[in-house]
């Protein structure tokens, strides 16, 4: 004998996928316990501009500290003295006693202190600030002196762009739109380089005082 079947079991098409019945005009049912007309109304706010970005945790780093929508001389000098700050840590820094950086660090930090050293040279000139010549060596050579040494000609440019920023602010002088945010954007990529190099370098640090606690 055939058992019965309830009559509220869904009978199932086996010629359709899931979903064919909502792409065919089925509305979607609200969530138990909401209205449907306010179920709507929250689907329809997620695609407008006020909603939700869509950027994933993977892309939040790409997209760096927004800038300022309206820059300022104290916007500019503040964004010099904060690279000028992490510039001086990482000399501190690099003469760390048998301080020995890995090749590819080493190739990192080149690439990121040279980077800065052009973006801060670019925003001088767009300031209209005479370039400072290159500090001479004081580092005494080798590879951590080379490091010593961009970190010197970094100083020096920001130090040129502060001092050139702060007369203006006292003179009453003025910059377009276009300037300030042409040198801002210079600036925030010097930043960005100088913190990637002293993040790197502070691991490589730390790295080798655990490494040369563990031998004592």
């Amino acid at each position: 004998m055939t058992p019965s079947k309830p009559d509220d079991v869904t009978r199932l098409d086996p010629t359709k996928r899931i979903g064919d019945d909502q792409k065919a005009g089925g509305a979607p049912e609200a969530p138990p316990g909401q209205s449907f007309e306010s179920y709507m109304e929250q689907a329809a706010g997620a695609g407008k501009p006020g909603g939700t970005s869509g950027i994933s945790p993977f892309e939040l780093p790409k997209t760096g500290a927004p800038l300022a929508t309206t820059p300022t001389f104290d916007t500019l000098l503040g964004q010099v003295k904060a690279a000028h700050t992490m510039l001086g840590d990482m000399n501190t820094q690099l003469q760390t006693p048998n301080l020995k950086l890995k090749q590819s660090s080493r190739y990192l930090l080149r690439n990121k202190l040279g980077d800065a050293n052009k973006n801060l040279k670019a925003a001088n000139a767009k300031l209209g600030v005479e370039l400072p010549e290159t500090p001479p060596s004081t580092s005494g050579g080798g590879i951590l002196g080379k490091f010593l040494n961009y970190i010197s000609e970094g100083q020096s440019n920001l130090m040129a762009a502060q001092n050139h920023l702060m007369e203006m602010k006292e003179k009453g002088d003025s910059l377009n739109p276009g300037d300030f945010l042409a040198i801002q954007l210079k600036l925030a990529h010097a930043q960005q380089n100088i913190e990637y190099a002293s993040i790197m370098l502070g691991k490589a640090v730390d790295d080798m005082k655990t490494l040369f606690n563990v031998q004592i």
